[in-house]
């Protein structure tokens, strides 16, 4: 009966999966599980902590501190790889998610924006602080050949569950508030480092190729010049998109008088998209590249703050929301697929370490130029307006990229994860 069942759950899941390893399959749902538990979390408390520090008060200085500081942890994630040279990997990533997530057990006893933003700070810092270990540790449990496909839909498995939430999470914070949402969602992130923490990983020290001196990736950027542009446009990108972004719940709350539940009806819009994002970025990556996904991402993205110019009601941000959904997934396929399609092959990580760095520079000091532009009554109109003009700049910019493809770089690009049938009866 029991080799029935196991049998009959075996029929559900991806041909790939089907004929994985039996170690390789049990580590991949436990990934799964742990996505979809996370996004869980995601869609009932992160999405919503900027408006919920703008009801409580905040202004667009703190919201500007509260968004720049979700990069605190990926400016350090080069000195987090020096960390675990010493130190088992998984370990070191589940011992900072846990006590990430459960700070969120205690934002009940918190009422003041001040004691908010400072412990929203600490989770921020301790989740992204160990990603190069998530990386490594996928290196190691997966084969090469199906490592994209289970990244991939560990990703939708966690996006569906964002849709799912994301609704109710509103209803729940009109009728219970933050201080009893919130603690509720961090169980659900403390239950995704539980489904993490069982995977089992033969590990080992991180390889002394992947802990470069400043000065070695300062050379990175010197020396490739498509990488260096990437970079560029990237950074640019991030300025436009980033500037406004702390005056989005101002628009929400003080102009458009946003209850939770409207803003929950609109970031559902947003994961569906999100998700529907996930079913073609994927497939356009395999026939066009990552660098081709980007460019139309960024043009995509120009919608985001140039909706929030004429918004006068809250559908008319829906077109916003459904943007911000689709470059999501474009955007998060297709930086991975370009920085390998730029990176030399045995220097990925490298490359990946500057890359994050710069995106958490670009974070870290961007939400503070535009709370200025605002504070030196500069309309939020004009703010939004230049922060499209730099979106449309970063799309010419990656216009001037060209990638000679190698085999080995094609050897390495993403692998849309869903080509399987479903199973006939």
């Amino acid at each position: 009966m029991s080799t029935h069942n196991e049998s009959s759950a075996r029929s559900f899941l991806p041909a790939y999966l089907r004929a994985a390893l039996p170690g390789v399959r049990r580590n991949a749902l436990l990934d799964l599980w742990g996505a979809v538990a996370y996004g869980f979390f995601f869609g009932a408390a992160l999405q919503f902590i900027p408006v919920v520090l703008r009801n409580l008060g905040a202004s667009t200085e703190m919201l500007a501190l509260y968004t720049s500081q979700t990069y605190l942890g990926s400016i350090l994630t080069s000195f987090s790889i020096v960390l675990m040279r010493r130190r088992r990997t998984k370990s070191f990533a589940v011992a900072c998610w846990y006590a990430a997530r459960a700070i969120f057990l205690f934002v009940g006893l918190v009422k003041q924006v001040p004691w908010l933003v400072l412990l929203t700070a600490l989770f921020w810092f301790l989740e992204a602080f160990p990603s190069p270990a998530y990386t490594r540790i996928v290196q190691v449990i997966y084969p090469e050949a199906i490592r994209g496909k289970i990244l991939a839909l560990t990703r939708l498995g966690m996006t569906v569950a964002v849709v799912a939430i994301t609704p109710l999470a509103g209803w729940a914070l009109d009728e219970w508030g933050y201080r009893i949402l919130f603690p509720l969602a961090g169980l659900m992130g403390i239950l995704s480092t539980v489904f993490f923490n069982r995977i089992e990983v033969n590990e080992g020290p991180l390889p002394p190729r992947q802990t470069k001196t400043l000065a070695g990736l300062l050379a990175i950027v010197r020396t490739n010049r498509p990488f260096a542009l990437h970079l560029l446009s990237f950074t640019v990108y991030g300025l436009g998109a980033l500037l406004g972004y702390a005056l989005y719940p101002v628009v929400q709350v003080d102009r458009l008088h946003l209850s939770y539940t409207q803003i929950g009806l609109l970031g559902l819009a947003q994961s569906a998209f999100w998700l529907l994002g996930f079913l073609y970025w994927g497939g356009a990556v395999d026939k066009r590249g990552g660098l081709w996904v980007m460019r139309v991402n960024l043009l995509i993205a120009f919608f985001v703050p140039f909706s929030y110019i004429w918004a006068t009601n809250g559908w008319m941000l829906l077109p916003a929301f459904i943007a911000q959904g689709i470059i999501s997934a474009g955007v998060d396929l297709g930086l991975i697929n370009t920085s390998i399609s730029l990176a030399e092959p045995d220097k990925v990580v490298e490359y990946a370490a500057v890359q994050a760095t710069v995106i958490g520079l670009r974070g870290l000091i961007t939400p503070f130029i535009g709370a200025w532009l605002y504070r030196v009554d500069v309309p939020e109109a004009v703010i939004f307006a230049i922060g499209s003009l730099l979106i449309l700049v970063s799309w010419w910019i990656t216009g001037l990229i060209r990638v000679h493809p190698t085999p080995a770089g094609a050897a390495l690009r993403y692998r849309w994860p869903l080509r399987f049938r479903f199973p006939r009866f």
